[in-house]
């Protein structure tokens, strides 16, 4: 009978939370939650906020712990030691199922032949068709789903506009399975268990309300086994507390921004302290050899990439064996294009483009992703049949410094960016330590009230004291390498030597 009610308070929980955090509900409802999704959660107190993340967490490992998923897992933890002519007898159906999908949207409808010639060469005709960039997409996602697609079973996400134009994106159930999926093969791989082994996100959720100023900085899911920790919380004069909370779960992995799992090494060095990881894994940003030692240095661990993107087009897993990125071939096409456009010669560095082959609610069909690496020629000692690629060259994040010297990754700010339209550009820039710029460059129907909101969702997140300045420009200057940088810092750090930036 107990177990009953609990289920029963537990479901009213879920939905309560669900509908604060605009989760499940459809888009006009998302719309009105959204903006008052963290200004209702920010005033609970610790315990509810503690139940709110929990709920909602428990929901996504229940699904994670089924049969169904578990069996998927298995499966792909098989098929990376596939034969060749498997593999690309599997790859040829699944991407001919891809374009035949494709060949339903509005985009794609008058580019794709007949289902016949599909299926005889289905890498011919996606090798014939333009590659796709992000602002075609941004300009009108929807010419991208299928017409007889259920809108209501897609979930939509938003990038934020780190590689220079946001957008919104679909995602149907499969390719969020296979995401997660290929996840868990990539942690399994290095002895990250299901449930068992207690792990820390240091990802850039606001979990923790930024005028909190004493621990807990962490909100956790005890069955999961999983804690988000603020990373807009770390210091040096705080580390003591976040050194005691992992020793207290036994915290044996870490996941996160490298610029956050680099910011807390150095937070805990700086006060003598170490703790020892089995592992760490990270993502989003690429990871710098000073920032490698200083993680390495601090929890006595390896650190494992996974690359993937909020696009779903392509995705690579850095395994125990420490030798390139192996590319998920089970859910990807992935072609390496040089500057004319034409394939890379192995080992030659190109631009990633990618075609997911179990996102057919949303078909991105040679998707330019930005992101610059090259194919590594021979097989792998590892046994595993997947081609590899060397580590992806993409995005660079300043950090940016607070007033209190303490350092916070720009990854962070990037949430409020994804629940804005009618922004072309992005740029966070700081002079000082006390004011970020954020630059915007609008599209049609940007108003005072998308300047103001941005401003103060970006607020939220930081110290207090420090300023936001929105200012519209009509344009957002590359880089000194010709890139994109979403966050510039021109504030000095105090530097340990030539190898990077320390705590100020």
């Amino acid at each position: 009978m107990l177990r009953i009610w609990a289920s029963r308070a537990e479901v009213i929980t879920v939905g309560i939370f669900r509908r604060i955090f605009g989760w499940g509900v459809n888009r006009k409802e998302a719309v009105v939650y959204s903006g008052l999704r963290y200004s209702i959660y920010r005033k609970f107190p610790v315990r509810l906020q503690s139940m709110a993340v929990s709920a909602i967490a428990s929901v996504r490992w229940r699904h994670e712990s089924s049969p169904a998923f578990r069996k998927l897992v298995v499966r792909l933890q098989k098929m990376q030691y596939w034969p060749l002519e498997d593999i690309e007898e599997y790859r040829r159906g699944r991407l001919a199922e891809v374009l035949l999908s494709a060949r339903n949207t509005p985009y794609y409808e008058d580019m794709i032949p007949e289902e016949e010639a599909v299926r005889n060469d289905p890498a011919g005709v996606l090798k014939s068709l333009p590659v796709l960039d992000k602002r075609t997409v941004a300009q009108n996602p929807a010419a991208f789903i299928p017409k007889d697609a259920d809108r209501s079973k897609l979930v939509r996400h938003g990038t934020s506009g780190t590689t220079g134009f946001p957008l919104k994106v679909y995602w149907n159930r499969e390719s969020i399975d296979w995401e997660r999926a290929l996840i868990w093969r990539h942690r399994l791989a290095v002895g990250c268990r299901f449930g068992v082994d207690w792990t820390g996100m240091l990802g850039g959720h606001r979990i923790v309300p930024i005028e909190q100023t004493s621990p807990p900085f962490w909100r956790e899911c005890p069955p999961a086994k999983l804690s988000y920790i603020s990373t807009y919380h770390i210091s040096p004069d705080n580390s003591s507390f976040y050194f005691s909370y992992m020793k207290e779960r036994s915290m044996a992995f870490l996941s996160g921004y490298p610029s956050s799992l680099y910011a807390l090494a150095l937070a805990m060095s700086s006060n003598g302290l170490e703790y020892r990881l089995r592992g760490a894994f990270f993502g989003a940003e690429p990871l710098h050899d000073f920032q490698r030692k200083a993680i390495e240095d601090a929890f006595g661990c390896g650190l494992w990439d996974f690359y993937g993107l909020t696009e779903r087009v392509v995705s690579a897993s850095e395994f125990e064996c420490r030798n390139g990125l192996h590319v998920n071939w089970e859910n990807s096409f992935f072609e390496i294009l040089d500057s004319s456009g034409r394939d890379a010669e192995p080992g030659q560095t190109g631009e990633l483009v990618g075609t997911s082959l179990s996102n057919t609610g949303f078909t991105l069909l040679r998707y330019r992703t930005g992101d610059m690496t090259r194919l590594m020629e021979g097989g792998c000692p590892c046994g595993r049949t997947s081609p590899r690629i060397m580590a992806v060259s993409t995005k660079t994040e300043d950090l940016l410094v607070m007033p209190d010297g303490s350092l916070l990754s720009a990854s962070n700010l990037t949430f409020p960016f994804k629940g804005m339209s009618h922004i072309r550009q992005s740029q966070i820039y700081q002079k000082v330590p006390g004011e970020l710029i954020v630059r915007i460059v609008p599209d049609i129907g940007f108003v005072d009230e998308d300047a103001e909101r941005l401003g103060r969702e970006i607020q939220e997140i930081l110290p207090a004291g420090v300023k936001v300045v929105i200012r519209r420009v009509e344009s957002i200057p590359l880089n000194s390498s010709g890139k994109f940088s979403f966050a510039v810092s021109e504030v000095d750090r105090e530097k340990p030597g030539p190898e990077g930036p320390g705590l100020a």
